[in-house]
């Protein structure tokens, strides 16, 4: 998949993880404004992922054929969050279920395409 990471989830492990899958990955310098961040992605052909959802749905609603957005929702109890491990697992799982690319418009929770922990 062609993925721009935003920078509220960009780490070291996350992205070797995301590389050795074989995603295609960008980011934007750190401070880039989301209100930059999403015409990029837009006009090259990449699909956000983010742990900030409120930062990028009105964009997605404005944009109703966009490249996709892929949503990190932080968890109620801390230790419940998302691992870097988990979130590449997650987006390996998307990619088992739509391919390279996601329909136009798509917006996926990617706590919802968590496999279990012990995976």
């Amino acid at each position: 998949m062609q993925l721009l990471v935003d920078e509220d989830l960009r780490s070291g492990e996350l992205m070797a993880r995301l590389r050795e899958a074989g995603h295609r990955l960008e980011t934007l310098p750190t401070g880039t404004p989301d209100e930059d961040i999403w015409p990029y992605a837009q006009d090259h052909g990449l699909i956000v992922v983010t742990g900030n959802p409120d930062d990028f749905k009105a964009e997605a609603a404005r944009t109703p054929n966009h490249h996709g957005l892929l949503i990190v929702h932080g968890e109620h109890e801390r230790q419940k969050n998302m691992s870097d491990a988990e979130i590449a697992a997650a987006v390996d799982h998307v990619r088992e279920g739509y391919g390279e690319a996601l329909p136009p418009g798509t917006q996926i929770n990617l706590n919802e395409w968590r496999r279990s922990r012990a995976t």
